[in-house]
């Protein structure tokens, strides 16, 4: 049988409805098969107003500063690194029923200020509080 020239070649069309079934399908499958880490959440009730300056002197009260681009939180003159596990763990067990009151300098992230207070409440701290965090500027 002879080649005819002058017909155009068909092409076949690639119909696309079966590649969305199949892609709706694993995103299914992957939605119900993947399991979700809840969220921690750290309580910080801001609603009570308290004297910054002069916070209640407790027995077991602790101070915590955070000062800017420093990798270490400061108690009582003593610098204490982030990665110091069993320092955190005994500055807790030591003041375990008193309030850790956690003071930000100027320029102290968010983050870094979260960090911290998550790291007293993962080693058991009760009550911490955060102190002059991000206060507005003075007037003049």
């Amino acid at each position: 049988m002879p080649l005819n020239l002058s017909q155009p070649k068909r092409k076949n069309a690639i119909s696309l409805t079966p590649l969305i079934d199949v892609v709706f399908i694993l995103l299914l499958f992957f939605m119900l098969t993947s399991s979700f880490v809840p969220w921690r959440i750290v309580d910080t009730p801001l609603s009570v107003a308290s004297d910054v300056q002069n916070p209640p002197q407790e027995k077991d009260n602790l101070i915590l500063t955070l000062k800017q681009n420093d990798d270490q939180v400061w108690v009582d003159g003593q610098a204490v690194s982030f990665s110091d596990q069993s320092r955190f763990q005994t500055l807790v067990t030591d003041h375990n029923e008193g309030v850790f009151i956690i003071k930000a300098e100027d320029g102290v992230t968010l983050q870094t200020l979260m960090h911290l207070a998550d790291r007293l409440k993962l080693n058991g701290a009760k009550t911490v509080s955060i102190a002059n965090a991000f206060a507005m500027p003075e007037t003049k």
